[in-house]
């Protein structure tokens, strides 16, 4: 493909879904969709109803109004973590609150990702398996990394929901995000979702369940239908694009 080309100048098709689940009382997570900015914002939040649901918000707002002026994702994501600091210290939700995030950002044949937590980011090319693009910063996630425990093991371990890093929720006066980037062509999709989907559903699972429909919106209501039917014990977001 070239820049020329006129098919990477046509919005992706786009499904965002936010359910709070089956267990939960209320829901903490927030996403945000600005296609005039080819950017698509997924949080997950820590703090519950005076916390979590303010952190979550506080950081897609803020992630927008970076990338608006011209901020890189990682600068962005750094932005939104020193804004729910200044939240908490000005009274606003409640001390300690945090929130995951992973955005992406779209721009023509490349896309590229940011994320501090455990929401993740999925790719899945044409005759291909679902592929992880992200990579937790959790504490499981790290214990695989040693070697010590399988990812197997990580879904039943106690500790599996615990981050080692987030916005807003470590007190340090800027979070280091990670980032990554790829090509994205024609039938490509991407998904943006919290650990309510992932955290009830394999890898495997998920991507079944998108080939298997033949544009987002169906996409996305079998992927939420699936997540509820295994319990839905988490809040649940998801945005699904594809090209």
């Amino acid at each position: 493909m070239t820049a020329s080309d006129p098919h990477l100048l046509q919005p992706p098709e786009v499904a965002c879904l936010s359910e709070t689940g089956l267990v939960r009382s209320h829901n903490e997570d927030a996403y945000a969709a600005r296609p005039e900015l080819g950017l698509w914002v997924v949080a997950d939040g820590m703090g519950g109803v005076a916390g979590g649901e303010v952190a979550s918000a506080i950081a897609v707002e803020t992630i927008v109004a970076e990338v608006r002026r011209g901020a890189a994702l990682t600068e962005a994501l750094d932005g939104a973590h020193r804004a729910i600091l200044d939240a908490a210290a000005a009274g606003r939700g409640s001390p300690g609150m945090g929130t995951t995030a992973v955005a992406l950002r779209l721009d023509r044949h490349r896309y590229e990702l940011a994320w501090v937590g455990d929401s993740r980011a999925y790719s899945l090319d044409q005759g291909q398996s679902l592929r992880q693009r992200t990579r937790d910063h959790s504490v499981v996630q790290s214990l695989i990394d040693q070697g010590s425990l399988s990812p197997e093991q990580a879904g039943s371990h106690p500790d599996r929901h615990r981050l080692t890093r987030a916005l807003g929720g470590f007190a340090t006066p800027a979070i280091d995000a990670d980032h990554v980037s790829g090509d994205w062509s024609r039938g490509d999709w991407l998904l943006l979702c919290t650990d309510g989907l992932n955290g009830e559903l394999s890898d495997v699972e998920i991507g079944g369940l998108i080939q298997a429909a033949n544009a987002p919106e169906p996409a996305a209501q079998a992927l939420v239908a699936a997540a509820l039917e295994r319990g839905g014990h988490d809040n649940l977001t998801l945005i699904l694009l594809r090209r």
